[in-house]
């Protein structure tokens, strides 16, 4: 018996052990891509306590710093945790794939082995270190590094150069960087002239990604994304997209401090780029265009209902043509219809459910009809058909559908046609017409009389003169609405003021629903809106030294124009600052005090 438990102990043990060395484990992690002259960090991390760390020979980096040790213990659920790790980091001195080999650690008198890592070294910027962390922002060096135009560049990046009218093209508005951007400033959009253009909702934030081109890593940032539509046939360039990026770059020379001297400090610079232009090929319908073509060019179905098939005279058919599928659905207009002339239809009431993303415009546009049958008797409604162009087949499409039968029995106040003279719809209209005849009694009146003190009198004059007098002034009231309506410069500045708080009402519920992007898109459009609008200024020439130029003008004070100017900045690129959405309480009210100020002194 006693050796029977002394074997179950052992055996026991023997397991417990076997356990905790399979649940200690030390994982080493790094980038799998740098690019030369890139410093960045390897990582071995034991799940437990450990000592006696060993770690593997590196001969293809330059080690910076290491080994750095860190601890960290957790208690859950009163269950105790420990880890540790140790880190180098580490700066890579040519291109190639280069291999890490297996740390080891001892961990409860056991030997844990780690995984091995293969690092991925391209090409690199010789005349910056953006990999480095910034120490100091030395804006008095003598002199810097600035990087060439090929470490900083944009692109406009389109799906296809040849396409059909109408049909989808995808544009990527993308920036490549092997420098450190701290801000954009000066965003100009390509006009898109000759395209119907609609942007995407997908890039609300700005991700950086590594991307090689050429066998060099770049930070690559997608701006804008747009879809476009062609307009019109023939060759259509996409003019450049230009901002101006503020980069830190590394500068050399006395600095500030003794950190700046030893080490070298940094300074941001601006530097304006400017993106590829784009030249589309569009070309024209193979063919002649079908009677009811509806101008769009995808994939797409038809469905059309009536919500019932048999009424009674005066009583409402909704009918409902709903068209899905891709394609530019925004620009699609109701179908040609033809209807009995016995059924009154009113113009149709429109539904969208359509959305835009990198793949195009899809969804659905339904047109509801509302029809009211005069008289009873059968009726056709349709048929409907609709005709698209195909890009992928080359050819013109129709979609049909078959009439819908509707019977209408007579209902109640329904009367048959009375004469062929007098088009009578309803007894309604029989009565209305009967209280317009009266019978004319002849004879004389009072008023006629000349004896009669009203006959003649003030009143008498005053009665004929008001009216006239009144119709002469509402004329004139008329003519003056009139003039004010077509000087539209002066009704855009009467109106700025009321449309800014519109947009800023709409901001401030999109701030409610923590959508950040959209707030500020929402807040810049106010501000820059309002500025236009109240004095005169083109969209196409409204720029900060114009805003500032006119507001000067208009003896505005330079803290107000100044204060107006940095909120425009700040809506304008906080999208790309991380940590925004804490700040749209405080660019709110900004935004609201720039106006009244402005208002104030304009």
């Amino acid at each position: 018996m006693t050796l029977r438990f002394t074997y179950l102990i052992v055996l026991l043990m023997g397991l417990f052990q076997t356990q905790n060395l399979s649940a200690q484990k030390l994982t080493a992690s790094a980038p799998s891509q740098v690019q030369v002259g890139q410093r960045f960090r390897v990582t071995w991390e034991l799940n437990a306590g450990g000592s006696d760390f060993v770690a593997p020979e590196i001969t293809d980096f330059r080690v910076l710093s290491g080994p750095n040790q860190s601890t960290s213990m957790q208690y859950i659920n009163g269950s105790m945790s420990q880890s540790i790790s140790f880190s180098y980091v580490l700066e890579p001195i040519k291109e190639g794939n280069f291999n890490i080999g297996s740390a080891k650690i001892k961990a409860n008198g056991n030997i844990v082995s780690s995984n091995e890592l293969t690092i991925n070294v391209v090409k690199g910027a010789t005349s910056t270190n953006s990999g480095a962390s910034p120490a100091a922002n030395n804006q008095s060096s003598s002199s810097s590094t600035t990087a060439n135009s090929n470490d900083l560049f944009a692109r406009v990046e389109v799906s296809k150069r040849s396409a059909y009218l109408g049909e989808k093209i995808t544009a990527d508005l993308k920036i490549y960087s092997r420098v450190s951007i701290v801000n954009f400033d000066d965003w100009k959009m390509p006009s898109f002239e000759g395209f119907w253009m609609k942007e995407t909702t997908e890039n609300q934030q700005i991700q950086l990604q590594n991307e090689v081109i050429d066998g060099v890593m770049y930070q690559t940032g997608l701006l804008k994304q747009v879809i476009l539509y062609p307009q019109k046939s023939g060759e259509i360039t996409i003019d450049p997209m230009e901002l101006s990026v503020i980069v830190r770059e590394r500068t050399s020379g006395r600095g500030r401090s003794v950190f700046d001297q030893f080490f070298g400090g940094y300074q941001d610079f601006k530097r304006p780029i400017k993106s590829n232009a784009v030249t589309i090929n569009v070309k024209q319908y193979p063919g002649s265009k079908p009677d009811d073509f509806s101008g769009l060019t995808g994939n797409l179905s038809m469905k059309a209902s009536i919500d019932k098939q048999q009424t009674r005279s005066n009583e409402a058919v909704n009918l409902k043509i709903t068209v899905s599928g891709d394609g530019n659905l925004y620009q699609l207009q109701p179908l040609k219809l033809d209807f009995p002339p016995d059924i009154e239809v009113y113009d149709p009431k429109t539904n969208d459910n359509i959305k835009a993303n990198a793949n195009g415009i899809s969804g659905s546009r339904t047109f509801e009809y509302v029809l009211i049958p005069r008289y009873a008797g059968d009726f056709k409604i349709g048929p409907f058909s609709l005709s698209y162009f195909d890009p992928n087949a080359k050819t013109f499409k129709t979609l049909s559908q078959e009439a819908f039968d509707l019977i209408v029995e007579k209902g109640e106040g329904d009367d048959e046609r009375s004469s062929s003279a007098v088009n009578i719809t309803s007894k309604e209209d029989i009565r209305l017409i009967g209280s317009d005849i009266r019978y004319i009694k002849q004879g004389q009146y009072p008023i006629l009389n000349g004896t009669n003190f009203f006959y003649r009198s003030v009143p008498f004059y005053a009665a004929i003169g008001v009216p006239l007098l009144l119709f002469v002034l509402l004329l004139g009231y008329a003519e003056y609405q009139r003039s004010q309506g077509n000087d539209v410069v002066r009704l855009k500045s009467k109106r700025a003021t009321g449309l800014a708080k519109k947009r800023l009402n709409k901001a401030k519920k999109l701030w409610d629903e923590n959508q950040t992007a959209l707030f500020y898109d929402e807040v810049f459009k106010a501000l820059s809106d309002y500025v236009a609008d109240k004095f005169a200024i083109p969209v196409a020439e409204l720029s900060k030294d114009k805003i500032r130029a006119t507001l000067g003008a208009k003896q505005v004070p330079e803290e107000t124009i100044s204060n107006f100017i940095g909120v425009l900045d700040k809506t304008e690129f906080a999208r790309f600052a991380p940590g925004a959405d804490k700040e749209m309480g405080s660019v709110y009210d900004e935004a609201l005090q720039a106006i009244v100020n402005v208002e104030n002194h304009a």
